[in-house]
């Protein structure tokens, strides 16, 4: 481990947040050297030999920047392989292996919330293997829309809008296409959960005239907002499909809910160096959890200008703060 500059790496899979350069360059100034480094396969994490990186040259990893992740089956055996690695050589994680393990999946975490009183947009979960019929699941939780998607995912990777006409089902993509016959839904439905578990959440119209709401926590303390819109027509708020991002003053109200969820987390995990929550409002106006993004999420520092409260806040953790 440094003796005197503190050092990190940066874990990626192939590509990095728009954030990290600038992110880089805050770190720097600050007297931390970061560097970017690909994560290694299991195999080489299990023989040292294989494994170029002289882990102990370093102060803390993070993983905020394992882009991707979704697509990479071994993701988790890689990350649990480099943990003990590092924790033999006392270098910890930025987040911890278990926030890891249980942030990767929306079926690890949101369901403990929900038990735990947080209001989540009403889900259900279709075990991996899942066979059957979708038209009835909807017609069973009353809902005439869901939303489709893997339990592990990201971008609105494999993210599907289905809407109910009587026995048949309306099926669209994020982009909005057409993915399918309508016939052909259970069997798009199935293809999903062949890969893992599948979330289905009832769709709330409001998003297409209010959004989503993230509340950026840095070091477990709330640091910055941020409105996310859907593009005209749209139904995901993401600007890979024409949405938009912009800064958002937090009422009282819903600086209080994201506090209320950040609370959660905290009991199970501790103090967290980085969370983001994002919710959508219900036909009442009140917000419902959508997510939280605790592994590789873009935290929009430079929307809610906190390069340096989160370049403090790494720093900090190594105890140079």
């Amino acid at each position: 481990m440094s003796a005197s500059q503190p050092r990190i790496v940066l874990l990626h899979l192939g590509q990095i947040h728009d954030e990290t350069p600038a992110l880089r360059d805050f770190l720097a100034d600050r007297g931390m050297a970061s560097d970017l480094v690909p994560l290694p396969s299991a195999e080489a994490l299990g023989e040292p030999r294989r494994d170029a990186i002289d882990w102990a040259r370093f102060d803390r990893v993070s993983l905020r920047d394992c882009r991707g992740s979704h697509g990479h089956a071994d993701f988790l055996p890689r990350i649990t392989e480099l943990a003990r690695r590092l924790a033999a050589l006392a270098v910890p994680l930025a987040n911890p292996l278990p926030v890891i393990q249980a942030g990767h999946a929306k079926s690890a975490y949101l369901p403990r919330l929900e038990r735990q009183g947080i209001p989540l947009i009403p889900t259900r979960w279709l075990p991996r293997g899942w066979r059957g019929s979708l038209v009835a699941m909807l017609e069973s939780c009353g809902w005439s829309e869901a939303v489709l998607k893997p339990s592990i995912g990201s971008r609105s990777w494999q993210t599907y809008r289905v809407r109910r006409e009587g026995r048949r089902l309306v099926i669209h993509g994020a982009d909005g296409a057409v993915p399918v016959e309508a016939d052909g839904a259970d069997a798009l439905a199935e293809r999903l959960a062949r890969e893992g578990e599948v979330c289905l959440q009832r769709f709330l119209p409001a998003i297409g005239r209010a959004g989503e709401f993230s509340a950026v926590f840095l070091g477990g303390r709330f640091s910055h907002a941020v409105a996310k819109t859907v593009a005209y027509g749209g139904w995901i708020a993401h600007e890979h499909f024409g949405g938009c991002n912009r800064p958002h003053r937090a009422s009282e109200a819903e600086r209080g809910w994201a506090e209320a969820v950040e609370r959660q987390l905290r009991r199970r995990f501790g103090v967290l160096p980085y969370a983001r929550i994002d919710g959508i409002r219900d036909e009442g106006g009140d917000l419902l959890l959508l997510e939280c993004e605790l592994v590789a999420p873009r935290l929009f520092l430079t929307e809610g200008e906190a390069f340096g409260r989160y370049a403090d806040v790494l720093l900090g953790a190594m105890g140079r703060g």
